[in-house]
C-alpha cells in the first residue's frame, strides 16, 4: 500500500507565521486553492480511490478540491487534526515554535512530554494512528490512499512509524504547503518512507 500524506494548501496563518491547530482553522488563501487545484495533476498516475482529511477548513477544502478533480469520494474523518498547540495557540512562530517543535522532539525519548495546554506524544500518536488506520482499513490491494492533514502532524507521526527515518531527520525535514510524504507498507506491516516533500529516500 503507498500512503500518501499531504499537507493543506497555504492560508493566511501560514502567511502571517503564527501557530494555529483549533479546529475549524482558516481557509485557503487565493494561492492555498490554485496549490490544491495544482495537486491533481502530481496524482495523475497514482490509483486514488478516495481523498480522506482532517476536519479542519484548509484540509477539508484542499481535500475537497483534490477529490472533486481526481472524480474520487472525499471522507472526513476524525482525529486527523494538527497536534493540538493549547496555551501557544495564534502566536508567532519566532516565539512559540522552540516550545511547540521542541516538545515534539523531546517525544522521542519522552513521549509523556506535554505542549503547555496541549497534548503529549502518547495521544497524539494514538489518535493520529487510529485515524490513519481507519483510512486504511478498507483499502483494495495496490491502491494509494490519499490523507490530507497538518505539517506537524504529518512530520511527527510519519518520522515515528518510518523504520528509514530518525530523529536527526526530523530536526532538518518539515513539508511544505500541498507537499507529500510517501509511506510504504501498512498498518499491521509497518512503514518505510520513500519520498518525504520531493526528496527521494529509496538507496541509490
Amino acid at each position: 500500500m503507498r500512503l500518501l500524506l499531504i499537507r493543506h494548501g497555504e492560508t493566511a496563518d501560514n502567511t502571517a507565521q503564527v501557530i494555529g491547530s483549533r479546529l475549524p482553522g482558516p481557509p485557503l488563501s487565493a494561492t492555498g486553492v490554485e496549490q490544491a487545484r495544482a495537486l491533481s495533476g502530481t496524482l495523475a498516475a497514482e490509483q486514488v480511490t478516495v481523498v480522506h482529511s482532517s476536519r479542519a477548513l484548509r484540509a477539508l477544502q484542499t481535500a475537497e478540491t483534490l477529490a472533486a478533480s481526481l472524480g474520487v469520494p472525499h471522507v472526513p474523518v476524525q482525529g486527523l487534526h494538527e497536534i493540538e498547540a493549547g496555551d501557544l495557540e495564534g502566536r508567532p512562530y519566532s516565539e512559540a515554535r522552540s516550545s511547540y517543535v521542541g516538545t515534539m522532539q523531546r517525544w522521542w525519548t519522552d513521549e509523556e512530554a506535554r505542549i503547555p495546554g496541549g497534548e503529549n506524544g502518547t495521544e497524539f500518536m494514538a489518535r493520529f494512528g487510529d485515524a490513519v488506520a481507519s483510512s486504511t482499513a478498507t483499502t483494495p490491494p495496490g491502491a494509494t490512499v490519499v490523507v490530507v492533514a497538518h505539517e506537524a502532524a504529518i512530520c511527527v507521526w510519519a518520522a515515528f512509524v518510518a523504520d528509514n527515518v530518525d530523529a536527526a531527520f526530523s530536526r532538518t525535514h518539515g513539508v511544505s504547503n500541498t507537499g507529500i510524504v510517501v509511506l510504504e507498507g501498512s498498518v499491521e506491516a509497518g512503514w518505510t518512507a520513500t519520498s518525504w516533500d520531493g526528496e527521494n529516500l529509496l538507496p541509490a
